[in-house]
């Protein structure tokens, strides 16, 4: 019984950490960010399609996050899409056609820029565009918000 109570500490305590938070992003253009879990919240800025949040907690139908920026805010459950998506933290960086700085870079890619994910292998994830899917390369882990 101590056992299964310990396991169950040990689960909720790494649940609740946002070192563990679920990845995901806003389903739907210029959905809006608001301070509290309510329409009557006020509303503190406005997500575009693909934005990439971490959900730290849920209450009803609305989710708690943090983004790239580390601001944090509200959304309702219904705008939020399982779709792994990720921002560019850099400047500028750039975009190989395989994984390892020894290959080809094919594109740039800048600070802000929102991309999907359509792959991943080590350190390495693989970048294509939110709208058609089209591929563009592999990018180091590190340089992105969201995985």
């Amino acid at each position: 019984m101590k056992r299964i109570i310990g396991l169950t500490l040990v689960c909720f305590t790494l649940l609740s950490d946002p070192a563990f938070a679920a990845t995901k992003s806003i389903g739907k253009d210029n959905v809006n960010i608001r301070s509290g879990p309510s329409l009557n919240d006020k509303i503190i800025y406005e997500a575009p399609l693909g934005y990439p949040i971490k959900i730290e907690k849920e209450q009803g139908k609305w989710v708690f996050f943090r983004d790239w920026e580390n601001d944090a805010g509200w959304v309702y459950k219904s705008f939020v899409s399982e779709i792994p998506t990720a921002v560019v933290l850099v400047k500028v960086a750039n975009v190989r056609n395989s994984p390892g700085t020894a290959h080809k870079v094919v594109a740039k890619v800048h600070r802000g820029e929102i991309y999907k994910i359509v792959g991943k292998k080590g350190d390495w994830i693989k970048l294509g565009y939110y709208s058609g899917g089209e591929e563009i390369g592999w990018i180091r882990r590190d340089l992105l918000f969201g995985d």
